[in-house]
């Protein structure tokens, strides 16, 4: 797979997941539906401007961690699936739960093999810890809380 290719598969990836996320949060309350509307909105505008800049030949060269192509085009593939399966998590669990899971697969995906990966995923966790607490019980934030609710 090219690197065209792959941006490409992981544009459309995003799009899908950015556009599921919009739609879904559209049963928010009014206010609830803001965050995540705007952020489903930011990500499907970036994966948009990745893929015309791929098509017009302007498209970032994403190194994933070491190894041969066929490696890397896994992790890539393995890396999108982590997305959604994170995103398909997120009713089932909730978003807490899913959060943390989401952040461990990625982080093992992404940074295998790297010096500082546990600390790079304990920050994520702490980031996903913080932002729910801020969300949740400081803004009021309604979020999925699967079979934990």
């Amino acid at each position: 797979m090219t690197v065209r290719t792959r941006n490409l598969v992981s544009a459309i990836a995003v799009l899908l997941v950015s556009a599921y996320w919009f739609v879904e949060a559209g049963g928010f309350r009014p206010l609830s539906r803001i965050f995540p509307q705007v952020v489903a909105g930011i990500v499907f505008v970036s994966a948009l401007t990745l893929a015309v800049l791929t098509i017009i030949g302007h498209g970032p060269v994403i190194q994933m961690a070491g190894g041969d192509s066929g490696t890397r085009h896994r992790r890539s593939a393995t890396l999108m699936g982590a997305l959604v399966v994170w995103t398909v998590l997120v009713p089932l669990i909730g978003m807490l739960a899913a959060g943390a899971v989401g952040v461990i697969l990625m982080g093992v995906i992404t940074f295998r093999g790297h010096h500082g990966t546990i600390r790079a995923i304990l920050i994520a966790l702490v980031s996903v810890v913080v932002f729910y607490g801020l969300f949740r019980f400081v803004l009021f934030v309604p979020f999925p809380a699967g079979v934990f609710g």
